[in-house]
């Protein structure tokens, strides 16, 4: 017997009235020489508070004048007020500001995006720091950077990843971090990452080329060398910082910035830990033995990674094991899995440093829950960005496709066991069409971008349409043959609203 929307709607609301929100991500970065085409790749899932908050593609101008950017305290308990003087001379991004903040004074709450040099950003993964330090030099909660911030101050001004690393930390020293965060940076030559150590202080290192970093809502620093300046940059003083709050015994065991810095409590046992675990036994064979927190940083992969294997990284539910929440119908599951429905958007960045820049640089996004969306290739030369990346808002609708694939994730997941199987086999299908037709569209580009570079051009967002119109089509049949089984097909947008946040509330696994 067909259950009634209803009747599901009731059965959800009681599981999930226990349930609150929270935010978290899981990043991964991968250099140069670990992956299979030389590329350097920066990705993570952007995990909200909650279902609706969708993010929407902009296009931001290159600006000669200065002007102030203020902080919309998205996601942000503390009312943050934190406000920046931009700088004359801003570049011309690529970004995906939260859609609440299309109708404030700016944009904000950006999360990723790519600028006219081709420095990509990724920001922000949720970290803590220690109360021990917080207690020395806490955040700057109400007038700090926040995740709201940084992409929008950093990014139109950064013409090198380890600039955009120095950048924001200048701002940490100057107006202090209004909560604690990790943030990832690529350019065509190398990729960094910054940790916050306290209010005021950071260290950021170079990812080596042949290893890659994964990160789930703790500081990942242990050893760092500051004197070697090529690969370390940090606030100054930060290790007599340490030192002269006893954070760190000079006379005793090696410099750590983890045990100096980082916050470990036992939630970091389920929320954390094995989703770092899971990533370093999947790509390197590694099983740590400890439940500690003090995983290797750097990891040599045992085979070099695509973007594929990034995004495989990041569907990753804890497959064929005990604790997949979906295939095991177990919303109380401990493991908090990568894959989770509060996602907003996934991006994996690709630089390819030896390629034209309108094709070098691509940005595959999933919205939503990466386990149950695509990966769409976004090029640095596309001229026009598709609507339906643009109109998101805070309720379902039948245009953006956030919602087409918020629409598909809920219903799927109302029996996941049943209707998994048919969405990954029309995902991994339509994610096989378009990387053939990558191919042939860059071949062509590449015979014709020396004489046209204005056609060329044309090819990339020819095939831009082109694949947006092939997902619309994936994504209406898998909606329309899911709903008809669930007897859910005559579903109003208001509807489909409140199923999906009540079916998050359900799988919501509380708590960075």
């Amino acid at each position: 017997m067909k259950k009634t929307v209803s009747a599901i709607i009731l059965t959800i609301v009681f599981l999930a009235s226990t349930i609150v929100p929270s935010s978290a991500c899981t990043t991964i970065i991968v250099g140069s020489k670990a992956t299979k085409d030389g590329s350097i790749i920066i990705a993570r899932n952007e995990d909200g508070d909650g279902p609706t908050e969708a993010q929407n593609m902009v296009y931001h101008r290159a600006r000669t004048e200065s002007e102030v950017f203020r902080s919309n305290s998205i996601s942000n308990p503390n009312d943050n007020t934190f406000t920046y003087t931009m700088p004359k001379g801003a570049l011309a991004y690529v970004s995906f500001p939260r859609w609440s903040t299309g109708v404030k004074s700016n944009y904000s709450f950006e999360e990723t995006g790519i600028n006219e040099y081709g420095v990509a950003i990724s920001a922000t993964e949720t970290i803590f720091n220690s109360e021990q330090v917080l207690k020395i030099d806490p955040y700057l909660v109400k007038t700090g950077v926040t995740e709201d911030s940084v992409t929008s101050v950093v990014l139109p001004y950064a013409t090198s990843a380890r600039e955009g690393a120095r950048i924001l930390g200048k701002i940490i020293e100057k107006t202090g971090a209004g909560e604690g965060f990790g943030v990832a940076f690529s350019d065509g030559n190398e990729a960094w990452y910054l940790e916050t150590a306290s209010g005021h202080h950071w260290l950021a290192m170079r990812i080596p080329d042949d290893s890659y970093f994964v990160s789930a809502n703790q500081g990942r620093f242990q050893q760092a060398d500051f004197s070697d300046t090529m690969n370390v940059m940090s606030s100054p003083g930060l290790l007599d910082f340490a030192v002269s709050n006893r954070l760190f015994d000079p006379q005793g065991e090696p410099f750590n910035f983890f045990k100096c810095f980082v916050a470990d409590i036992p939630h970091d046992g389920t929320y954390n830990y094995p989703r770092v675990k899971m990533l370093l036994r999947m790509y390197s064979e590694y099983d740590y033995d400890k439940n500690d927190g003090l995983y290797p940083v750097f990891m040599l992969p045992k085979e070099k990674m695509s973007v594929w294997d990034v995004a495989k990284g990041l569907r990753n539910r804890y497959n064929g094991t005990p604790h997949d929440p979906y295939e095991n119908r177990n919303p109380r599951e401990p493991y908090r899995p990568i894959s989770v429905l509060r996602t907003s958007l996934s991006h994996i960045t690709q630089a390819r440093p030896d390629l034209p820049e309108d094709i070098a640089h691509v940005q595959y996004i999933a919205l939503g829950m990466t386990d149950l969306s695509a990966y769409v290739p976004f090029y640095k030369g596309i001229t026009t960005i598709p609507r339906e990346y643009q109109n998101a808002g805070g309720q379902a609708d039948n245009d953006s496709m956030f919602w087409k694939y918020r629409k598909m994730q809920a219903l799927v997941l109302q029996d996941y066991p049943r209707f998994a199987p048919q969405a990954h086999e029309a995902i991994a299908r339509f994610e096989k069409e378009v990387t053939a037709g990558q191919e042939v569209m860059e071949a062509h580009y590449l015979k014709l971008y020396l004489k046209d570079r204005t056609a060329a051009r044309r090819l990339i967002q020819n095939f831009t349409d082109a694949t947006i119109a092939r997902q619309n089509r994936m994504l209406a049949g898998l909606i329309m043959k899911i709903s008809r089984a669930l007897g859910m097909e005559q579903m109003t947008n208001e509807e489909y609203t409140v199923l999906i946040k009540k079916t998050e509330a359900l799988y919501h696994f509380h708590g960075a």
